[in-house]
């Protein structure tokens, strides 16, 4: 278990004003300087909340209180921890900070209270991931998913591949030692099957990743194409609210507009992008080029005209082709066209679950399993599943069992750092950096 030699303390509950606000203290003196604020003996703060007065160094009074403490490791960082719950307010919990600050503790870096309990082994990389995740959750799906992997899911999933993958590694490692035992590595043998497995996972973890990303940052389409073509008519249409201005005179919209809704679980931003034309217009030319700027940010675009496309349209695989308007006639139905009416709603939740299987690499209604939600996780599980892969046509071809092992050897290493172990600090201040200060 690792116990720092200082004590942190930050507010940990959120920037708006509340009713309560709580001051989080961890260390080995954590129970003491929390004790000294109330005015109370540090014996007598455990798990049962007590009312108090907090006060600063002066005397002055502060707040009235509640405050209990955790003992190690029976805490959340593994180490003492007291929480002191004050009135809400910014003003209010940044005197009470000062005052445990000023008896010894030092303010905690982002993500640090996190980190401390990472590091004494309450929980694994993935489930802190998990952790932050819930926090940033933007949707009732997002929260059931994240909540799956801060229960530990993913961790027991990877504990039982590491297992797995080890027992493929003992096999081979003892033909290399022991060749006159001849045991089972036939290409179509039991090691080769379970590294298929074992590559076939990991591939599958990689591609939820998308789902993953989605419901974790939610995902921006932005509607593009000439003025008038009732881009924003179809943006209101697909929000189900009327934001956009709509009007038959050319360039309405001037600067991009963006509308916040969920499909499916998915936080989706629409962006209505001004029309696009040549234009003396300071004002015009700067909002077309501000929405040309937001639209290549935008996991999804929408490329709207109230004409046909031509037959050779050429477009890129996050782009949709949208024909609006539909319901006044006069179109064609195009093989890869989207035919849509912002009117009569003709095509809109086609065009709803276009744009999600875009986002998504066609993963919309998955089982909400398992799933990774970081670049770090997919990284590590691409590497392994390339390494589980070439194990196991290494083991077809009949190249060198030391080559073999070195392949589920590194392909071990990769799970191991999904798990947090293993891991360079710098990894490890790139994760927790994204925590809040209380947190």
């Amino acid at each position: 278990m690792i116990l720092l030699g200082d004590t942190i303390a930050a507010i940990a509950t959120g920037a708006s004003p509340g009713g309560v606000g709580v001051i989080r203290v961890s260390g080995p003196r954590a129970v003491e300087i929390a004790a000294g604020v109330i005015g109370v003996e540090p014996a007598s703060l455990g798990r049962e909340v007590r009312y108090a007065i907090a006060r600063d160094a002066a005397g002055q009074r502060l707040d009235e209180v509640l405050a209990f403490a955790m003992r190690a490791p029976r805490s959340f960082t593994g180490e003492d921890v007291a929480e002191i719950h004050a009135h809400g307010g910014g003003a209010n919990l940044a005197q009470l900070l000062a005052a445990v600050l000023a008896a010894g503790a030092r303010a905690a870096e982002p993500g640090e209270f996190t980190r401390r309990a990472f590091g004494n082994g309450k929980l694994d990389l993935t489930r802190a991931e998990a952790l932050l995740a819930v926090i940033e959750s933007g949707s009732a799906r997002a929260v059931r998913v994240n909540q799956e992997l801060l229960s530990g899911s993913l961790a027991k999933a990877l504990d039982q591949m590491e297992q797995r993958a080890t027992e493929v590694m003992a096999e081979i490692e003892g033909s290399i030692d022991f060749p006159e035992d001849d045991l089972t590595l036939a290409p179509a043998g039991w090691a080769f099957q379970e590294l298929s497995a074992l590559r076939d996972q990991c591939a599958r973890w990689v591609a939820s990743f998308s789902v993953g990303k989605a419901l974790r940052q939610g995902i921006t389409v932005a509607l593009v194409g000439s003025v008038n073509v009732g881009k924003s008519s179809l943006l209101n249409a697909l929000a189900g609210q009327h934001r956009a201005l709509v009007s038959s005179q050319p360039g309405t919209t001037r600067d991009y507009v963006e509308i916040r809704v969920e499909w499916n679980g998915v936080a989706v931003t629409l962006i209505d992008t001004a029309g696009l034309r040549s234009s003396n217009d300071e004002i015009e030319s700067a909002g077309i080029e501000l929405g040309r700027a937001r639209a290549a940010q935008a996991e999804v675009v929408l490329q709207v005209s109230d004409q046909d496309f031509a037959a050779d349209s050429a477009v890129d695989s996050r782009t949709i082709l949208v024909r609006s308007k539909a319901d006044l006639g006069g179109g064609v139905s195009s093989t890869g066209v989207l035919h849509t009416s912002a009117t009569t709603g003709q095509g809109l939740d086609e065009l709803r679950t276009r744009i999600l299987q875009i986002a998504t690499a066609g993963a919309v209604d998955g089982d909400d399993g398992v799933m990774l939600i970081t670049e770090r996780q997919r990284s590590r599980a691409q590497d392994a599943a390339l390494r589980f892969g070439d194990a196991a046509q290494g083991l077809a071809d009949g190249r060198p069992l030391e080559m073999l092992a070195l392949d589920v050897r590194q392909a071990v290493h990769a799970l191991a750092e999904m798990r947090g172990r293993e891991v360079t600090e710098r990894v490890l201040d790139e994760v927790f950096a994204r925590f809040c200060i209380g947190k």
